[in-house]
C-alpha cells in the first residue's frame, strides 16, 4: 500500500511536532520533588544523622525516589562514623563503622578507619603501660612484658595491614626499644624475632636500613649474648643484601 505524498507530508509535519514540542509534553510528566527525599538529603548533609534515616525511611518502594533513598540510608553509618572520629568519639566510631554494608561503596574506607582507629587505641595502652613501672617483682615483671609484646605484635599487624609506610616505621621503632630495654633471654629473643619478621614481610629500604642501623650500633650489646649471634649475623646479611 503506498502512502500519497499529501498523508507522508503530513506524518512528518506531526513528526516534527512532537520533537519540537516533546520536552515540555513530557516534563508535565515528570516525578515531583519527593519532600522526604529532598528533606533527608538535607539533614544528611548537616550532620542530623537520625533526622535523615527518618525522612529516608518515609518514601515506599513504589516511589522512583526510593533507589536513592536506601543508597544514601546505607551512607548514614559511614558519615556517621566520620562525624564520631573527628571528634575522637572511638566506640562509637568503632560501631558505626562496623554497620557499613559489605558491598557498600564506603566498606573499604570504613575498614581504614577500623584499623586506624584500632591502631591508635593500642598505641595509647602501650604509651600508658610504659609509665608502670612501680613493678615489685620479677613475676610482675614478666607479666608486664607479655602483655606489652602482645599488644606492640597487634600494633605491628595492623599498620602492615594498612600498608602505612609512616606508622610501620614508628611500630618498627617501638620493636626496637623493645629489645632495647629487654631484661631477659626470653625478652630479647621475642623482639627479634618480631623484628626479622617485619624485615621479612616489609620491603621498604626505610625499613631495611633503619633496622640494620639499630643491629650495627647495637651489635656490640647483642654479640656478647651467644645465643643470639647466629640470629643476628643472618639479619644484618639479609638486611645488606637487601641495600645493595
Amino acid at each position: 500500500m503506498k502512502i500519497s505524498n499529501k498523508k507522508y507530508n503530513f506524518i512528518i509535519a506531526i513528526s516534527l511536532c512532537i520533537l519540537l514540542s516533546g520536552c515540555s509534553w513530557f516534563g508535565d510528566f515528570a516525578e515531583p520533588e519527593n519532600d522526604s527525599y529532598e528533606a533527608g538529603k538535607k539533614a544528611l548533609n548537616e550532620g542530623k544523622f537520625e533526622l535523615a534515616k527518618a525522612k529516608l525511611r518515609e518514601i515506599t518502594p513504589e516511589s522512583p525516589y526510593y533507589p536513592q533513598a536506601v543508597w544514601l540510608i546505607q551512607k548514614v553509618p559511614f558519615k556517621k562514623g566520620i562525624d564520631a572520629y573527628e571528634k575522637q568519639q572511638l566506640e562509637v566510631a568503632i560501631s558505626e563503622f562496623s554497620k557499613v554494608p559489605l558491598h557498600g561503596e564506603y566498606y573499604s574506607e570504613a575498614q581504614h578507619y577500623l584499623n586506624l582507629i584500632n591502631y591508635e587505641m593500642l598505641y595509647d595502652q602501650l604509651r600508658i603501660a610504659s609509665k608502670t613501672e612501680d613493678l615489685s617483682n620479677k613475676d610482675a615483671e614478666e607479666i608486664k612484658f607479655n602483655y606489652d609484646i602482645v599488644l606492640i605484635t597487634k600494633l605491628v599487624n595492623i599498620a602492615e595491614k594498612m600498608g602505612d609506610s609512616k606508622k610501620v616505621l614508628e611500630s618498627i621503632d617501638i620493636v626496637i626499644s623493645g629489645i632495647k630495654h629487654s631484661s631477659s633471654r626470653s625478652q630479647t629473643e621475642d623482639f627479634l624475632t618480631l623484628l626479622e619478621k617485619m624485615v621479612s614481610r616489609n620491603k621498604e629500604k626505610r625499613i631495611f636500613e633503619k633496622a640494620l642501623n639499630f643491629l650495627l650500633t647495637d651489635f656490640g650489646k647483642l654479640y656478647q649474648q651467644a645465643e643470639f649471634r647466629p640470629q643476628v649475623f643472618q639479619l644484618v646479611g639479609n638486611l645488606k643484601m637487601e641495600l645493595m
